[in-house]
């Protein structure tokens, strides 16, 4: 599926187990996770271990795995983002934007969710830029000292668009 023909030409696809070890040990080498100390068998487990409320994707831009998004459904009246991230050199064209836009309708929803950590302060400029609000703070939710940011981004509901 294209997603926009505003930026580079990108598709998503459901994620395959012949990307995971790749994306594992590129995961943990960004931020947030290379300060959370994460492992490459962390996501390979997370990738890869059955669950129903997962939507695993990976990205592509010109025939390159450029990232990989990953979403809970349902929650709290819209999906979750787990995961979204996009790799060194494909940031900063639009992709990340498009991807919250089109996430936004595919599930057709009135919310979408995401937790930032509090130290990531460019993820937390990436969202705020998308159009989401701070909700709420967990305190101490990975570990004492770091914080997490409940963001939502209210969508245009499916049924008045």
């Amino acid at each position: 599926m294209n997603l926009s023909e505003n930026v580079q030409p990108f598709s998503m696809a459901p994620l395959g187990p012949e990307h995971v070890r790749a994306l594992s040990m590129i995961l943990c080498s960004m931020e947030p996770w290379l300060t959370m100390e994460y492992v490459p068998e962390d996501f390979e487990f997370y990738l890869l271990h059955a669950d129903p409320g997962l939507v695993r994707h990976v990205v592509m831009i010109s025939g390159q795995v450029a990232g990989v998004v990953v979403l809970r459904n349902p929650w709290l009246f819209g999906p979750l983002i787990e995961l979204i991230a996009l790799f060194d050199g494909f940031r900063g064209g639009g992709v990340g934007a498009t991807i919250v836009e089109w996430l936004g309708k595919r599930y057709k929803c009135r919310n979408l969710w995401v937790t930032v950590a509090s130290f990531n302060v460019r993820a937390q400029k990436f969202y705020e830029k998308v159009g989401f609000e701070k909700k709420a703070v967990l305190e101490d939710l990975i570990k004492p000292g770091w914080d997490e940011f409940l963001l939502r981004k209210r969508m245009a509901r499916p049924d008045k668009a």
